[in-house]
């Protein structure tokens, strides 16, 4: 072993491409001859990390929002909506073979993405029930009971955030 200037290093340490070797020591513990602890602290590269997940992450998540700016009548909304729940899905399986294997906690990345599958999933049934209710013919075509509850709980929701007392008014 060499001693230098991080403590105590050996001859045949290599540069990794994730992590850099901050500092090492070597302490003898008392009383025992033939123990000692080796201590190495490393530091993380966050590059990749920030580079092939977190932006592509955060990337997709505005793609996601974007599917509300299309029109209903393009006929494009529910093929957009589609296409950016399966990046997600299969982000999710990328950064899942990405990110450390532990079984006593999640990573808070693994968290965000399905939390950003489940409201992409939101997403796809709400254009859904839009796509539904927009495609009708008024005259003929009654609104269902399933689409007026929806649209009274919102109301009743709506009202309790505004604070405002107001009956939930008849879908028309």
């Amino acid at each position: 072993m060499v001693e230098g200037e991080k403590g105590i290093i050996t001859e045949e340490f290599e540069e990794n491409s994730r992590w850099s070797l901050v500092n090492t020591t070597v302490d003898k513990v008392k009383g025992v001859d033939a123990m000692v602890i080796f201590k190495m602290k490393l530091k993380r590269k966050s590059t990749f990390f920030v580079f092939n997940i977190l932006i592509p992450m955060v990337l997709l998540s505005f793609l996601n929002v974007l599917t509300f700016v299309l029109p209903v009548s393009s006929g494009e909304r529910a093929s957009y909506a589609v296409t950016v729940f399966l990046s997600l899905a299969v982000f999710l399986t990328i950064v899942a073979s990405e990110i450390p294997k532990n079984f006593n906690t999640i990573s808070i990345v693994s968290v965000y993405m399905t939390a950003m599958l489940a409201l992409s999933t939101a997403t796809v049934v709400t254009y859904l029930l839009e796509l539904r209710l927009a495609s009708r013919d008024k005259d003929t075509d009654s609104i269902g009971s399933g689409y007026t509850a929806i649209y009274r709980i919102a109301r009743i929701c709506q009202c309790r955030l505004d604070g405002k007392s107001r009956i939930a008014t008849e879908v028309g």
